[in-house]
Formats: structure tokens, sequence, C-alpha cells
């Protein structure tokens, strides 16, 4: 069995999920589904599922997606804010990545946005930079999906476990984590440099009800 791990796009537990990740211990291995996942159970986005029905419905759609998740961790915004405020991580780039980011970390694209730039071979972050790179989901250079974003996200992971971060300060608020028992987070605290990394990426873009999302190729688009 599995854990899956969430971070709230906001700092509200009625949010979005901004990051699913889901923790396999026996196959030591890190699986990331896209945020705009077209979840059928829900008529929505998969980052819809906690929302509505907290771990049961999330495990539940998750296992409609295949993966046998038993538990899982999420966190507030806050949380990780928190855990991260202070450190500074050197990331690799291999290319040039121009994007769009909101005026605030926390503010919608649409009320206003500025560019932010990455350049190789390499990036320092701290401070709001970090939130920009794995935040930031539009690029100014042509189409981006969610899957972009993953891949930074797994470049910023990586050097945190290069690093020895202490994960464990993301879960100091007991107001900005919710869990579904202590096995969770055993298995959330295995994780360690070496595991394999993933991306649930067999994926096309859709538009459904209006909405631009991600479906599994195997998936039938429902009709608009």
């Amino acid at each position: 069995m599995a854990t899956v791990i969430a971070i709230m796009d906001r700092d509200a537990w009625d949010a979005n999920t901004d990051v699913l990740v889901v923790a396999d211990a026996e196959r030591q291995s890190l699986t990331w589904v896209p945020r705009d996942l077209w979840c059928p159970p829900i008529g929505h986005r998969i980052n819809k599922a906690f929302a509505r029905g907290g771990f049961p419905l999330l495990l539940s759609c998750l296992r409609d997606l295949g993966f046998s998740a038993s538990g899982g961790i999420c966190l507030r915004r806050s949380a990780v804010a928190r855990a991260l405020n202070g450190i500074s991580v050197t990331v690799p780039v291999e290319e040039p990545l121009r994007l769009w980011y909101p005026l605030e970390p926390e503010a919608d694209l649409s009320d206003g946005r500025k560019p932010v730039d990455f350049d190789p071979p390499s990036e320092r972050l701290e401070g709001e930079r970090i939130h920009q790179w794995i935040g930031a989901r539009r690029s100014r250079l042509g189409p981006s999906s969610d899957l972009h974003r993953i891949a930074r996200q797994q470049v910023f992971l990586q050097a945190l476990l290069e690093q020895r971060f202490p994960f464990w300060r993301a879960i100091e608020d007991p107001h900005a984590v919710r869990f579904t028992g202590q096995q969770a987070l055993t298995e959330a605290a295995s994780v360690r440099e070496g595991w394999s990394f993933r991306t649930m990426d067999d994926v096309l873009p859709a538009e459904i009800e209006g909405m631009n999302v991600l479906v599994r190729r195997i998936d039938d688009v429902p009709a608009r």
C-alpha cells in the first residue's frame, strides 16, 4: 500500500490540492499525479477531491486511477511556507525558463502577473524564488501544462533530499496538517535520496465543461 501526500494551493482546507504525490515505500517510488487530471467520479479535476470529501474521497479517486493508497497527509500552504522559510537550495537548469507568476504567491494569475526567469546552468532558490520555481504554471515561450511544473518540483525535491532537508518541519503546526494516522507519517518519513520519481504522464489535454483539463489516454472524453 502507499500514502498520498497533498499540498493545498491556499491556506485553507477547502482549497484545491496543488500537489499530489503518491509515496510507495515498498517500491521506493514517488509518483506525481497532475492536479488538472479529469476525475470522472467527481466530474471535475482531481484537485477538488480533498475539498469535497477529505481523505475518503481523495483515496477513492486515486484508486479509480489505479493507485492502492491506503492513507494520506495533507498540508496547508502555510505549513510548506513555514518549512521552507530561510532555506536556500541550488537546482540545475538545463534550458532557459521564461514563466509567468502571480503578483503575490497566493494571488490568481488573472489578477495580475509578472515575468520570472531561470537560466542555466543552475539557480540558487530562496524565499519567493522557491515558490516561483515549484508553482509557476504558464510559460511565456509557448504552450505549457502541469507536467512542466511537476518536472521542476521533482528537481527541487531531489535537491532537498540531497541536502538532508528536515521535512518534519512541515508538520510542526497541528492546525496546518491533517493525516489519516501514524502509518501515513511513517511511510512519508521513509522517503530517501535514491527513490525513483515518476509522473502520471500518459495524458492528453482536453476541454470538458469549459475547463482545460488533462485526461488519461485510455479514458473517453465526455461529450461537451
